[in-house]
């Protein structure tokens, strides 16, 4: 019986397990959720030890439903950034915090003014969010002092499951290029560590490796809690994008992706950058080859989508996300670009790309007397899709070919197109939706010596093509431009109303 390569990823909303033949063909799937801890005002937690027995869960679901076929090793990728602490037992310090924790906002705020920042933009070429472990570990040190002196290593989630499989500790170069790692050295910048104030966090951060690598092997304990075979071999875990970038077959400099999933995302692989004080996006290296990831991540995508159908449950409704996609379709689908003047800033969650602005809200403009909720409803749509083009325009980034979509909002037609009209560019669709579980189960296969990654992730797959339409795009060519005059003088008057808010 031929053997299948499983792929693990740990979400912040669910825990998937997906086991693949040689062919990348998914002979078996499971899916467990996973529970975040929040009290409104920006924490966002998450037990380590139930993340672990999702995991198992997960993991022994799969196990059961393949019987007794061989396993010939395990990839792991899961949720990037926050902070995830092991005490010198190797046993939790507590809650991880996790990447969509805010209570270190006003700490970055002072970081950002005073040019603290300036180090981390110069080596990793990132703009930093609150929920990046730097961040957060200098929020815990003032606020919770005894746990941050328990701490013995630092990791992200996937480094957290990866030593609860193998007892070994490692994270991959995508993980751990956020926020300290210098992209020309491929180490640590002493420089960005200190200008954070976090010297202290230096010595329990692991050494960055290829995720194509070996991590180790299942351990005896980990094997009975999760059914895997003991000795499985298991690679060094990535970030869940990177993961799917891998899983989308994207390795080499000028590729680049779309996802429109709850959150929005442009990816741009590049072979160099020139780190600057006040960068734009973020970096990471590329999971498995030497390209660099420069990524845009917009906090709001399909769920300006969804948000926007809940507000009218009588018209929009339905017992599937294809059903309120197909009311909302037609509701939108002879309003024309631009519809009719109406402009909609999808700043929902505020803002993290391609500027960081955690106060700035979403909002229409242009409304009028005879403005429809079929005009309204198409400027969500364009909302999203302009965020996506102020992202390209911001990195400077002129895209020459075919780009990728993933994600929820890619299973609608009417939206990819749309996204391609405002982008002006050929945007590509899979009917899979599991790249990032494939690229985890490639990335094992080749830790366990089953052949390079490129070579792995090729794979049979349906794709729908949508081109501009030229006249659509030249349309959307004046709408970016109100797009960008509104997105610019909302986010000043957010700031000065956040400022005067501060300082009555």
């Amino acid at each position: 019986m031929e053997a299948v390569s499983l792929g693990l990823d740990i979400g912040t909303t669910a825990i998937k397990a997906a086991a693949y033949d040689a062919q990348g063909r998914i002979a078996a799937r499971t899916e467990a959720p996973s529970r975040s801890i929040g009290d409104g005002r920006g924490r966002s937690e998450q037990d380590m030890t139930e993340v672990w027995h999702g995991v198992c869960t997960s993991l022994r679901a799969l196990r059961d439903k393949l019987h007794d076929r061989p396993i010939a090793s395990l990839g792991i990728c899961g949720q990037g950034d926050g902070l995830w602490l092991l005490d010198k037992h190797g046993a939790p310090c507590g809650p991880a915090m996790l990447w969509n924790d805010t209570r270190a906002a006003r700490d970055m705020a002072g970081l950002e003014a005073s040019g603290a920042l300036d180090a981390v933009g110069l080596a990793s070429h990132t703009a930093l969010w609150p929920g990046t472990s730097g961040m957060l570990w200098r929020w815990l040190e003032h606020n919770e002092p005894d746990r941050a002196a328990r701490a013995t290593h630092a990791m992200t989630c996937a480094d957290w499951i990866g030593y609860c499989l193998t007892g070994v500790i490692a994270t991959d170069f995508s993980n751990a290029t956020i926020p300290f790692l210098d992209l020309h050295s491929r180490r640590y910048s002493t420089n960005a560590l200190t200008a954070m104030g976090c010297e202290s966090l230096a010595p329990k951060l692991a050494d960055p490796r290829p995720a194509d690598s070996p991590l180790g092997t299942v351990t005896a304990a980990a094997a009975a809690a999760t059914g895997l075979p003991e000795g499985l071999s298991v690679n060094v875990p990535t970030l869940d994008l990177a993961a799917m970038i891998v899983g989308m077959g994207l390795q080499q400099p000028g590729d680049s992706m779309f996802i429109m999933g709850t959150t929005a995302v442009v990816n741009i692989l590049t072979d160099h950058v020139t780190p600057t004080p006040s960068p734009v996006g973020a970096s990471a290296l590329h999971a498995s080859s030497d390209a660099i990831i420069r990524i845009f991540a917009p906090t709001t995508g399909a769920s300006a989508f969804d948000w926007f159908a809940g507000l009218h449950p009588l018209s929009l409704s339905g017992t599937n996300a294809g059903e309120v996609a197909d009311k909302l379709n037609a509701l939108v689908r002879d309003v024309p670009p631009g519809a009719n003047g109406v402009t909609f800033l999808p700043y929902l969650n505020g803002e993290r790309a391609p500027f960081v602005a955690p106060e700035v809200s979403a909002s229409f403009h242009g409304l009028r007397a005879q403005t429809s909720k079929a005009d309204m409803g198409r400027a969500v749509m364009e909302g999203t899709a302009l965020s996506l083009r102020h992202c390209l325009t911001a990195e400077g980034h002129t895209v020459d070919g075919p780009v990728k979509l993933a994600g929820g909002g890619s299973r609608n037609p009417l939206w990819s197109q749309i996204i391609a009209d405002v982008t002006g560019t050929e945007v590509v669709v899979t009917k899979d939706s599991d790249h990032g579980l494939w690229g985890a189960a490639c990335l094992g296969a080749a830790a366990a010596g089953l052949g390079p990654v490129a070579s792995l992730t090729q794979r049979d797959e349906e794709l729908h093509h949508f081109p501009p339409d030229p006249e659509t795009a030249r349309a959307y060519d004046r709408v970016f431009t109100r797009y960008m005059a509104l997105s610019n003088a909302t986010r000043a008057t957010a700031r000065t109303l956040s400022l005067s808010e501060d300082h009555p």
